[in-house]
């Protein structure tokens, strides 16, 4: 190959490695963001949303509704990961078949940025909701924000069942 050729050849190859170079360091960089941010998403969902559900729920049960908190996620992908309190409401036919009954409040981490909460009312009623409350950055989970985004919806599920009844 000629002296000139092969000059070129070898700066195409030093400059395309370089880039992959840049390449591979931003995807590891990315990875390691998102499972620092999954890591951070478990210890504020043991720490700080599962107590706050645990509180709510044993309050919920002493007044003779049913209360379930389920914990799911892919550990191996770290995606998919998320906390939700299910209520069926005491007094009122449940089953499986009967999802009128039920309200959900889910902390789901969502990307590898931020945290949105979920939820789902009774369909009975005419202010039936399901879907998004809202997308958070994990800082901004706090107690009292579990709290009252839980409260929300408890508050549209029994201020409609006062109305029924």
């Amino acid at each position: 190959m000629k002296e000139e050729n092969d000059s070129q050849l070898q700066t195409l190859m030093q400059n395309f490695e370089q880039r992959l170079a840049k390449s591979r360091d931003a995807k590891d960089r990315q990875q390691s963001e998102a499972d620092a941010f999954y890591l951070e998403f478990r210890r504020v969902r043991t720490e700080v949303i599962r107590p706050v559900m645990d509180d709510i729920g044993n309050q919920l049960k002493a007044k003779g509704h049913s209360v379930e908190i389920a914990e799911v996620g892919d550990e191996r992908s770290k995606r998919d990961s998320k906390i939700t309190l299910r209520v069926a409401i005491g007094g009122v036919p449940n089953s499986s078949y009967f999802p009128e009954n039920t309200a959900m409040v889910s902390f789901c981490h969502s990307g590898h940025t931020s945290v949105s909460i979920q939820a789902s009312t009774p369909s009975q009623s005419k202010s039936e909701f399901s879907g998004s409350r809202g997308i958070l950055a994990l800082t901004e989970i706090t107690t009292d924000l579990v709290e009252k985004k839980i409260l929300e919806v408890l508050e549209e599920v029994f201020a409609q069942g006062a109305k029924r009844g």
